[in-house]
């Protein structure tokens, strides 16, 4: 009885050893932040030493139309070819172009002749060189398929040719000094094409990159596979330890219909890793099994104000709605989270835009003065002023689609924030075609709508009135538009920003548009996978070459 009592309190003792430890390590190595959830688990914690060699990594697609990142319509699809391909640049969290497969580029003086210098040292799957010859026939491939979601990147594009093996040249139909920044496309091999139709070549469906990462099989409706490529180009030693790059060895692509969501799929521990939409974000906040990430997106909202309306073309009015929508509190309360106020279509913290901070402070008081000034007198709570000798209040309609349920308590946020200005907005529900219609039709004072912006951070898309496909406001100020041509002409980076800084103002004053916020995305990860998670618009997955699986 004695030893079995000695014994039962020494495995006692060695559990609790045992476990402290498995504890204290993996405490050491935490490093979450202020929005990562990476706590530990009751049951199969993994015990991290570090960076390993090896490992599946599973994640998550729809069933794909084509695996060719040219042809596919299918946003995993393009996602995961980064996986697979590459390109001749990338873009850096700051959304600076930076050097891929070309090393190096210059532009003639008149911003028409781009020339690439391509890396030397890179070859196919198959141990192929890649060359200059392969750019030309994908911007070929691109041009030729209409439906490729790449062609917006060439349609400026008027000549392009292999110079030599390593040299390629573009001209422009107009200049555009953003044309790296469209360089983003993935590069296909011409060798491995030759003789297909390249449309309809079974090869669409077993791809061929130079990345880290080769095709390996292909099982419709169930997965697709990949493994390590232990001769990619950048796959020297790790500075930190003796691995080479990738660490995970291989690549599980779990194809589902639409029938199960990623959510389902994440949940039930059958990926790794998933974007997830913002109505879910609550669920996986607290979870102590995986690690959350935010990162702002492309989606940008905003309000149009139509400066044709005899009353929000007095720029007293528009600056003074800039001055009484509080955009932070309408975030706190509503957004909680979940965006990032901005002014103007340009990513807070870019190179172009290196700030959060918006121009137009809350200030009800300064809003009342603006519109007093402007010779608004106030009565029962409402401004009036005469226009064109007819005594006009100051009441405003909004247009709002119908079916989206967060502009429409934001919109009713805004209009009692106005309510304090005296000013009386009415908010007008519609279905998106007939909201469209108005637009259209100019028949309208306000809307609050919103766009997704490009990886260019050119905004005349939306303040130029020469080229302004989404200028619904009919804004236009000429030096607005001169500062936007100079902007597409300027090469010097420095020259380039103090242009935006310029235009940046002029447009704050003017306020053609309301900007509100971006909206932020997140990434769950799962535990079972390690190291630094920092995705970005541009780059879900940020250098996933250092991602591995500890031992369990």
């Amino acid at each position: 009885m004695r030893t079995k009592t000695l014994f039962l309190i020494l495995a006692v003792c060695i559990s609790i050893l045992f476990t402290s430890c498995s504890y204290l390590n993996l405490g050491e190595n935490d490093d979450s932040k202020d929005n990562e959830y990476n706590f530990l688990d009751s049951e199969d914690d993994v015990i991290d030493i570090g960076p390993v060699r090896g490992g599946v990594l599973k994640l998550y697609s729809t069933n794909p139309d084509t695996l060719n990142p040219i042809l596919t319509n299918n946003k995993y699809v393009r996602d995961y070819s980064a996986f697979v391909f590459e390109s001749l640049v990338t873009l850096d969290r700051s959304q600076k172009a930076v050097p891929t497969l070309a090393k190096s580029w210059e532009v003639s003086d008149d911003g028409l002749t781009w020339t690439f210098h391509l890396e030397e040292n890179v070859f196919w799957h198959d141990n192929m060189p890649f060359t200059a010859e392969d750019v030309e026939f994908t911007i070929n491939a691109i041009i030729s398929s209409p439906n490729s979601s790449y062609k917006p990147n060439v349609s400026n594009i008027t000549m392009f040719s292999a110079i030599d093996r390593k040299t390629f040249r573009i001209v422009l139909k107009n200049p555009n000094s953003f044309t790296a920044e469209l360089m983003t496309f993935p590069i296909l091999p011409k060798h491995y094409f030759e003789g297909e139709e390249f449309a309809s070549s079974p090869k669409n469906n077993s791809p061929m990159g130079t990345g880290p990462y080769k095709f390996a099989e292909y099982s419709p409706g169930q997965y697709v596979k990949l493994k390590s490529n232990e001769n990619w180009w950048k796959g020297e030693q790790d500075n930190n330890n003796d691995l080479k790059i990738p660490y995970i060895q291989e690549i599980e692509i779990r194809l589902y219909d639409k029938t199960k969501s990623g959510t389902d799929a994440f949940q039930g521990g059958d990926v790794d890793l998933l974007t997830i939409d913002r109505s879910l974000w609550s669920k996986y906040n607290g979870r102590t099994d995986i690690t959350m990430k935010k990162y702002t997106s492309n989606e940008f909202e905003y309000i149009a104000f139509n400066m044709s309306n005899k009353i929000l073309k007095l720029p007293e009015v528009r600056q003074a709605i800039a001055y009484a929508v509080d955009k932070t509190r309408i975030i706190s309360n509503l957004l909680p989270g979940e965006a990032v106020a901005s002014d103007l279509p340009l990513i807070p913290d870019t190179w172009l835009n290196d700030t959060n901070a918006v121009f137009y402070s809350p200030d009800k008081e300064k809003a009342r003065k603006l519109l007093e000034d402007g010779g608004w007198k106030e009565s029962n709570g409402l401004m009036y002023k005469r226009i064109n000798g007819v005594n006009t209040a100051l009441k405003l309609e909004m247009l709002v689609n119908e079916d989206n349920s967060t502009r429409l308590k934001v919109a009713e946020e805004i209009k009692n924030q106005l309510k304090e200005i005296g000013i009386e907005l009415t908010i007008n529900k519609l279905k998106w075609d007939e909201e469209m219609k108005r637009i259209e039709r100019k028949r309208f004072d306000m809307v609050f709508i919103g766009c997704q912006i490009t990886s260019v951070p050119d905004i005349s898309f939306l303040y130029s009135s020469e080229s302004g496909q989404l200028n619904i406001s009919g804004y236009k100020n000429e030096e607005v538009d001169e500062y936007l041509r100079k902007i597409t002409m300027e090469k010097n980076d420095d020259v380039k920003k103090s242009y935006y800084s310029k235009l940046k103002e002029l447009i704050n004053q003017d306020v053609p548009y309301l900007g509100l916020y971006f909206y932020n995305e997140a990434v769950v990860y799962s535990k079972r996978i390690k190291g630094e998670f920092n995705p970005y618009l541009w780059n879900k997955y940020f250098d996933f070459v250092r991602w591995y699986t500890p031992m369990i």
